[in-house]
């Protein structure tokens, strides 16, 4: 893996990014927005150069964005912030579709489900809710309860059929999104687990975590495959690109590095 680093994208911590089935990168910042942008790359004849140009800046989440997740075709941009609320963005309308309120210890972080019918959500009280995007209710549709500790990042298998959950013990959950039932644990970290980010074949869980490390989880042989260090302190969101055999990561260090 090869990095390259990437200063001042916001003016606080980076928590949070996602990675839409396109050449957009989508950050969000304890600064209280979320940024879109455009990922260009240049080939040289010794190394490629990665521009980062901005887009658009999402303004308005009040204490700070704790997660942020884009659907599928790129169209919606869910976000949770230590407000206690979500808000779906309408990205090309650069407009709020929806905002939910399920509390202030009901949400911190969110996922799309890759039919883009389903948001999930991670709860300080160790539940997955899960809410339909088009509905205007805030209590949820259904409820994985998991074993009660803090869950700081989930995330879908692009397959649909598994939900992973990272809580703040170090441990990776995996549960069926059918009926809800676990499958495994993943003993992950030595602490907290702060972004889940799945490879496109559905084969590998990227993790990212506060004790400064980003590891590779083969799911079928249930191993680490690969750590990835180089972050000075939390590595707080991780992503992969839909597209290309690269991957990313934003700390409370500020910086965000491209991995190939």
């Amino acid at each position: 893996y090869k990095t390259q680093k990437k200063n001042a994208l916001h003016e606080d911590s980076v928590w949070a990014l996602s990675w839409p089935q396109d050449d957009r990168l989508i950050s969000g910042s304890i600064d209280e927005t979320v940024k879109v942008w455009k990922m260009a790359s240049e080939s040289g004849e010794k190394a490629q150069a990665i521009e980062v140009q901005p887009i658009s800046t999402f303004p308005g989440h009040f204490l700070g964005v704790v997660s942020v997740a884009a659907s599928k075709d790129g169209k919606l941009c869910a976000v949770s912030s230590l407000d206690g609320r979500i808000r779906i963005w309408n990205l090309e309308e650069r407009a709020v579709q929806r905002s939910i309120d399920p509390g202030l210890v009901e949400t911190w972080t969110v996922c799309f489900h890759p039919s883009g019918a389903m948001l999930a959500s991670g709860t300080q009280t160790g539940k997955i809710n899960v809410y339909h995007t088009q509905s205007k209710e805030d209590k949820p549709e259904a409820t994985i309860k998991s074993d009660g500790r803090f869950i700081l990042a989930t995330a879908y298998s692009p397959c649909g059929r598994i939900i992973a959950a990272g809580s703040n013990d170090g441990i990776v959950s995996l549960f069926d999104t059918e009926n809800g039932n676990l499958i495994r644990k993943l003993d992950a970290h030595s602490s907290a687990v702060r972004s889940i980010a799945w490879s496109p074949d559905s084969q590998t869980i990227l993790t990212g975590s506060q004790d400064k490390s980003i590891m590779i989880h083969d799911v079928s042989a249930k191993t680490n495959a690969a750590m990835l260090p180089g972050h000075d302190s939390w590595v707080l969101s991780v992503a992969h690109n839909p597209s290309r055999p690269e991957c990313i990561s934003g700390g409370s260090d500020k910086k965000v590095r491209v991995w190939d």
